[in-house]
C-alpha cells in the first residue's frame, strides 16, 4: 500500500514538474509561446560630431543627433552640421516649398548652399517667418536636403523639421521622401523614374540660377546676382549680412513683424548662416580640411564625382593630387581667390579733366580666373570729381564687379549705387589697362549719361590688379 501511494505521488510530481516546466518555457522563450513580442527600435543614429565631416543625407541626421540632443533647440542650431564649402544663393523667388517674403520692410530669402562635396549636397533654409507650412511646420522651422546621386544632378531629398523646444532625435526614414510617405519634393522637381512603394522618390535638379531676376546675392562659383523682376515683384540687390541687419532692426521696431519669438529664431538663422559664409564657406574655409572624393587616377582630367571615372565633358570636377595620405582624388575644380584693384589719378575726356580715386576688393569663387565674378560683400571705395560739369561721385555700395586678365592688362565693370552731388543715384563703371594705357569711366547706369573719367594721363594715372591665387 505504502509503495501503491509513494508510485502515484512520483507521477503527480512528474506532472506537476512539467506543467511548471512549460509555464518556465513559456516565459524564458516567449516569441515561440503564444505569439511574438516586437523589437525595441534601434537608438537613433549618432553621426559626425561636426558639419565638416557631413556629406550625405544620414550623416547630416547624424550630425543633429549628435549636437543637439534634448536640450532647447531652433533651426538656427543645425547650421553647425552644414558641411565646409558650400556656396550661398538669397533668392526671392516665391516658387518654392520654401517661398520668400518681404515683411517690415525686409527681404526674407530663402537660402540655398551649394556643397561640392563630393557628392554635391544642397541644404536651403528660408528667413522668412510666414507660410511654406508642410507636415505642421512652418517653412522657416524647416532645412531641405538634396543629394545628388547621380551624373545627371538628380537627388535623393528630405524635409527635416526642428520645431523651437527640445530636440527629439532623428531617424533618416522620419525625413527622407519615399514612395507612400511623401515629403511633396517632385511637387517643384521634375520626378525621375518609377519607384515602388517604400522606395525613395528621385528628384531631378532645380538651379535657382535660372530666375537671375530673383537672385539678390550669391557666391556660387562663377555665378553673379543680378536682381530685378522676380515674378509680380521687384527685388534688390542686398548681401546676407545686409539681409541680417534689416532682421535686427525689425525685431526692436514695434509692429515691424519681426518684433516677436519668431523674429528672433529668424534672427539667430541669419546670423548663424552669415557666420557659416565668413568663417566655413566657400571663401571663409581657410582652416577647414582639405576636400575629398572618389580616387581617380587621370590626373587633371574631368572626372565623375560619384565614381571618380574620367568623363570627357567638363563636371566642374578633376582629378587633383589630396595629398601623400589622401591620394588623388575626384574633387571639385571651384576655388575662392582674393583680389584687389587700386589706383586712380588724372583723367581727360573731350578736355574736361576728372580726378580719381578707385579700391574694390573681395574674394570670389570660381573653377577659372577669367572672368573672376563678385556679387557679395564687395568692398568698395570709388571717389571721381569732374572740374568741367563739377560733379562728384562718391560709392556707397557695389552689388556686381567682373573682371578678365590678359597677362598685365585686365578689364573691369562694376554696378553699384552712390552719391552723386549728395543724390543717390544707380552706377555703373569700367576700368582697364592696356600697355601703358588706363581707362576709367563712371556713368550714371539709369540713363547711361557719364559723370567722369576719361583716358589716364600719361605718368599721372594708374590701376594695379591682383588676384591670388
Amino acid at each position: 500500500m505504502i509503495e501503491q501511494q509513494s508510485a502515484a505521488f512520483s507521477r503527480v510530481s512528474r506532472v506537476l514538474a512539467a506543467i511548471a516546466c512549460g509555464v518556465l518555457l513559456c516565459f524564458v522563450m516567449a516569441p515561440t509561446c503564444g505569439g511574438s513580442v516586437p523589437a525595441a527600435d534601434p537608438p537613433p543614429p549618432m553621426g559626425p560630431a561636426s558639419g565638416d565631416d557631413v556629406e550625405t543625407i544620414e550623416d547630416f541626421i547624424g550630425c543633429l543627433n549628435a549636437n543637439l540632443l534634448e536640450e532647447y533647440h531652433t533651426i538656427a542650431d543645425t547650421v553647425q552640421c552644414l558641411p565646409e564649402k558650400c556656396s550661398l544663393t538669397l533668392t526671392m523667388s516665391e516658387n518654392s516649398a520654401q517661398a520668400a517674403c518681404s515683411v517690415g520692410g525686409c527681404q526674407l530669402p530663402r537660402v540655398i548652399l551649394d556643397c561640392p562635396g563630393p557628392p554635391r549636397f544642397f541644404p536651403s533654409y528660408l528667413l522668412c517667418p510666414l507660410d511654406s507650412e508642410s507636415g505642421g511646420h512652418l517653412g522657416v522651422n524647416r532645412v531641405e536636403l538634396g543629394q545628388v546621386i547621380d551624373d545627371m544632378g538628380n537627388m535623393r531629398m528630405a524635409d527635416v523639421p526642428v520645431e523651437p523646444g527640445p530636440f527629439t532625435p532623428l531617424y533618416p526614414h522620419d525625413v527622407l521622401s519615399v514612395v507612400g510617405a511623401s515629403k511633396g519634393c517632385n511637387g517643384c522637381h521634375t520626378a525621375v523614374g518609377a519607384p515602388a512603394a517604400g522606395q525613395e522618390e528621385i528628384s531631378a535638379p532645380i538651379d535657382a540660377h535660372d530666375r537671375p531676376g530673383c537672385i539678390i546675392s550669391t557666391d556660387a562659383c562663377g555665378k553673379a546676382a543680378s536682381p530685378g523682376t522676380c515674378g509680380s515683384k521687384t527685388v534688390t540687390a542686398q548681401s546676407l549680412s545686409e539681409v541680417c541687419e534689416c532682421i535686427h532692426e525689425g525685431l526692436v521696431t514695434a509692429g515691424s513683424g519681426l518684433d516677436n519669438a519668431q523674429g528672433q529664431i529668424v534672427a539667430d538663422l541669419c546670423d548663424n548662416l552669415l557666420y557659416y559664409q565668413q568663417t566655413r564657406g566657400v571663401c571663409g574655409s581657410e582652416e577647414c580640411p582639405p576636400a575629398s572624393g572618389p580616387e581617380c587616377s587621370d590626373v587633371g582630367a574631368s572626372c565623375s564625382q560619384i565614381t571618380g571615372a574620367t568623363v570627357a565633358q567638363s563636371t566642374g570636377y578633376s582629378c587633383q593630387f589630396q595629398g601623400d595620405e589622401a591620394g588623388f582624388q575626384c574633387v571639385s575644380d571651384c576655388a575662392c581667390r582674393d583680389y584687389q584693384l587700386l589706383g586712380g589719378g588724372k583723367f581727360l575726356l573731350n578736355g574736361a579733366v576728372s580726378m580719381v580715386r578707385l579700391e574694390v576688393s573681395g574674394n570670389a569663387a570660381g573653377e577659372h580666373v577669367n572672368p573672376l565674378v563678385d556679387s557679395s560683400d564687395i568692398f568698395d571705395s570709388i571717389s571721381a570729381f569732374n572740374y568741367l560739369t563739377h560733379t562728384l561721385v562718391e560709392s556707397e555700395s557695389l552689388s556686381f564687379f567682373e573682371v578678365s586678365v590678359s597677362g598685365a592688362d585686365f578689364a573691369a565693370t562694376g554696378t553699384g549705387v552712390a552719391l552723386v552731388n549728395g543724390v543717390t543715384t544707380n552706377i555703373e563703371f569700367d576700368v582697364s589697362r592696356s600697355g601703358s594705357d588706363v581707362f576709367f569711366e563712371v556713368r550714371d547706369a539709369d540713363t547711361s549719361m557719364v559723370l567722369a573719367g576719361g583716358m589716364g594721363e600719361t605718368g599721372r594715372a594708374a590701376f594695379e590688379l591682383t588676384v591670388a591665387p
